[in-house]
This record gives structure tokens, sequence and C-alpha cells, in this order.
């Protein structure tokens, strides 16, 4: 925190001593560690050269403090309606200060160096493909290019919920307390055996028995685990179709079995807590089940590349653009990149992921001007000699592309 105070201190000289590029790379780099930094905003948002850049850096201003006037007089200079609120209780003018930027809202309006540059599918107002970027119409059942159903079911929630969670962690628990009960069963038939209570050629069928039981049954259970995590819907019913079993089996031995009795081999108390364990346990695994439906509920959705427009957050919409990646989404994924790039300039990271969803998606000149970009804004050496060599590896590979379209 005290390296974050002292380069904001050293931007702010920078930038009252007219030092408007060394300011910028300052603050860039500050947002870039401390999205959160309010300050540093407010004056990003008085070194930057568009008119666009500056809007996006006020609102994130109040995005993170709703009450920030100058951030609200610095978007109503730009034209920037804002929602109707309470008129503030008139405050003193106070002398300038450090933490209060001073820049001039009036500055003509520059273009962006990035608007316009290229005249291709992110360009346009077509409908791309989510997983290609192709254009794509309704008409298309499967996408042109990449020949993906273009129309499918996907989940209501993108993110697993901590219910699914807590379930996965659970069964998991489960898992462990099922090897202890094979294991100790072994251990009792194996002790009872030992004392001739059982015949001794039964124990090594049965030791051999026990072992496959536990192994095959182990894989089944596990396996269905794996599948709950990814969110497999058949996975959800076989393990209600499993428990409803497991339920129905419980209710019928407790009917129809003939009664044993069990303390002659254990302790009364002993039988007890097992049992009220048990009872606990099947209790648990009904409501984690249910809690858990939710995660596999899906509805049907045309597959193309869109992003939530309620979503701001810079860090949110870098993550959720991983996840998109993640799945295969890639031009979606791009999407969420672009806009995280819009909220947080600086952040040579998202960068870096833009221009790789790029190049995978087909537009070397986009990836190649991305990392251009992420180039000029780091500070860190070491990641600009990566982007570095990464630039000269993709110009590389256009000027091939170049000849092999050049016709001899």
């Amino acid at each position: 925190m005290t390296d974050t105070n002292q380069l904001l201190k050293t931007a702010v000289q920078a930038a009252k001593a007219g030092d408007r590029e060394k300011a910028h790379q300052l603050l860039l780099q500050i947002v870039e560690q401390d999205e959160t930094n309010e300050t540093a905003w407010l004056w990003l948002s008085g070194t930057v050269q568009t008119r666009e850049e500056r809007q996006i850096c006020l609102e994130n201003v109040l995005a993170i403090n709703p009450n920030n006037e100058i951030a609200k007089k610095g978007l109503q200079k730009l034209g920037v309606s804002l929602p109707q609120a309470s008129p503030p209780a008139p405050v003193e003018k106070e002398p300038e200060r450090w933490d209060k930027p001073v820049y001039d809202l009036e500055l003509p309006a520059a273009n962006d160096p990035h608007q316009h540059k290229f005249d291709d599918a992110w360009s346009s107002s077509a409908d791309l493909c989510a997983y290609c970027a192709q254009p794509v119409t309704r008409r298309h059942k499967r996408c042109p290019k990449c020949q993906r159903k273009m129309v499918g079911k996907e989940p209501i929630y993108p993110n697993r919920t901590h219910h699914l969670q807590n379930w996965i962690v659970f069964r998991s628990i489960g898992h462990i307390l099922y090897v202890l009960e094979i294991v100790s069963l072994y251990f009792v038939i194996s002790f009872l055996a030992s004392h001739a209570v059982i015949p001794w050629e039964a124990f090594k069928l049965f030791r051999v028995l026990i072992w496959i039981f536990l192994a095959v049954t182990l894989a089944v259970t596990v396996g269905l685990t794996v599948a709950l995590y990814f969110r497999q819907v058949w996975a959800y019913w076989l393990a209600i179709l499993g428990l409803l079993l497991v339920i129905i089996s419980n209710i019928g031995s407790a009917i129809w079995a003939p009664p044993e009795s069990l303390t002659d081999f254990f302790p009364t108390w002993n039988i007890i807590a097992a049992s009220l364990f048990y009872i606990v346990f099947q209790v648990l695994n009904v409501y984690f089940t249910v809690m858990a439906a939710g995660d596999f509920r899906r509805e049907k959705q045309w597959r193309v590349a869109v992003v939530d427009q309620r979503v701001k957050d810079p860090l949110v919409l870098d993550k959720a653009g991983k996840l998109f990646a993640q799945r295969g989404m890639w031009a979606t994924a791009v999407l969420y990149w672009q806009r995280a790039v819009g909220r947080s300039p600086g952040n040579v990271a998202v960068l870096r992921r833009l221009a790789d969803g790029y190049a995978r998606l087909g537009f070397p000149e986009r990836s190649l001007d991305t990392l251009h970009q992420a180039r000029d804004k780091t500070l860190d050496p070491d990641t600009k000699a990566v982007l570095t060599q990464q630039m000269e590896l993709l110009n590389q590979k256009l000027v091939q592309q170049t000849k092999n379209l050049t016709p001899r």
C-alpha cells in the first residue's frame, strides 16, 4: 500500500508539472495493481487522450464511489447523463489538494487510435458464432466454419454454485468413509476367521471378493462424482436414482428383514452411534442433492457471441472471459476481454489474453495490434521483452501467409 501511495504522489506531481505521459504510465501501473483505487482512476481520467477513455475512467470512479462529485461533473461535461439523485448537501470550497486532479474537461475530442482500424467480423454488426467468430444467421443450424450446433442447451448458471461445490465435497468425504468402512469390515472378518468363527477357506474367498468389490464400486462412485462436478445431467439423474434405491432398500430391510442381535459382537452405544450417523449422513445427502438441482438445469440458447451488458467490473469481465475460453467459446471470451480492456485500459494481462483470443480465431492483425498496446503500457522490462518476441513471431507468420497468398 505504501508503494502505491508513493507512486500516486509521483504521478500527481508529474501531472501538475505537465508531464502527462509519465503521469499516465504511473497511473496505469497503479490501477493495474489496485483497480479499486478511486484517486488513481480520477487522475487517470485527466491523462487519457480520448473522450471515450475519459468516460470509462470517470465511470470507474463512480462505480467505486457513487458520491464522487468531481467524477459526476466530469461526466456531465462530457455529455453523459447521470441517474437522478437527491441534491447533495452544500460543501465549503476547499483549497486544491494533491488527491483532487486539476485538468481541462474541455480538451478537444481525439479519435480513438484503435477505432475503425480493421474491417472484419468484429467491426460489423453481424451475429458471430460463439466458438469461432464466423458470421451466422438464424437460419444456420450449424456454424458454416466450425460445424458446431448453433442452438443448444446451456446451464442457466454459468458457474458452479456453492451448493454443487458443497455436494462434491460431501460426496468426496463419503468416498473416504466408504473405503474406511470396507477396510474395517475386512479386519473384522479377518479377526473372526483367526478365531475359527468363520472357516478359513471361506475367508480366503471373501478376501479376494471384497477387494474386487471395493475397486469396482469406488471407481463407479468416484466417476459419478467427477461427472457431477462437470455438471453432466445424466450423472445427476443417476445420483438421484442411486439415492432412491438406498432409501428404499433401507426402509425395506427395516420392515421385512428378520431381526438380528448385534449386541453379541458390538456394544449397544456403538450400534446407536453408527445408526444415528448413518441417518444424519443420508439426510445431508438428500439435502445437498436437492439444493444442487439448479446447477443441472439447462435452457435452449442460440450460441452466438454476446456479452452481459450488466457486468461492468473489469475483474468479473476478465473471469467470465476465461471461463468461456475454457469451454471453447473463444469469440464470446474475446467480447468479454474487449469490454474488460475498455473498463481497465492499463491491464496488460487482459490485453495479452485478448491478443491470444484474436490469434486463435484467425485475426493475426488484431492480435498484433493488441500485443503492441500491451507492450506500450507495461512497465516491466521482462514482460516487454516477451511481448516483443511474440510480436516478432506473429509478424513472421503474417509475412509467410502473405507470401503464400501471393500468386506466382
